[in-house]
């Protein structure tokens, strides 16, 4: 465990956390989720946290992948890659913040911004030139808050999960400069 601050920490998973891990993410992902696919988000949750995918992304030496814990209580996950460049445009020696999502309860309590500065400071560490992120346009909340984090706006593209509504395909790649 990895404290971060005196109510905050992460917790480093394993492969046994898979079904707590799909549990919580049926908690968080689906009700924020819900309304951008057509079977309300069950296809994405299998596909992402199924047990294979799971452990291959254990598996992988650049993935950096954690519970969020608040109190003691999981309340959300952060996974970061490193490193790593998106397939359209080369970052080279970039941090992807790949997932971070955190329950609605605790959301505007500053849980984000402190696992932001905490992923930030690992990429500079390492000597990183950059990190980024992909958001769904229809984000308006989260680009704001990556925007105030010092995020800008580099890319976008369209997703084509089969699942996914066609007018919540939108993605946009953000990058911020670490030097």
């Amino acid at each position: 465990m990895i404290k971060l601050s005196e109510d905050l920490s992460i917790q480093k998973l394993t492969v046994a956390d898979q079904p707590e891990l799909i549990e919580l993410m049926q908690e968080i992902y689906i009700p924020s989720y819900k309304h951008i696919w057509s079977d309300s988000g069950d296809w994405y949750l299998e596909q992402m946290y199924n047990p294979d995918a799971f452990q291959k992304d254990l598996e992988n030496p650049k993935s950096h992948y954690y519970y969020v814990l608040y109190e003691g209580w999981k309340i959300g996950i952060l996974k970061y890659n490193y490193p790593e460049s998106p397939t359209l445009i080369d970052f080279p020696n970039s941090l992807h913040l790949h997932r971070i999502y955190i329950s609605k309860e605790y959301q505007g309590k500053g849980v984000a911004a402190q696992l932001m500065k905490r992923v930030e400071s690992i990429a500079r560490e390492r000597g990183l030139k950059y990190m980024w992120l992909e958001v769904m346009d229809t984000q308006l909340q989260a680009q704001r808050f990556y925007r105030k984090m010092g995020f800008e706006w580099i890319f976008t593209y369209h997703l084509d999960y089969k699942k996914l509504l066609p007018k919540y395909r939108g993605i946009q790649i953000l990058r911020k400069s670490l030097t």
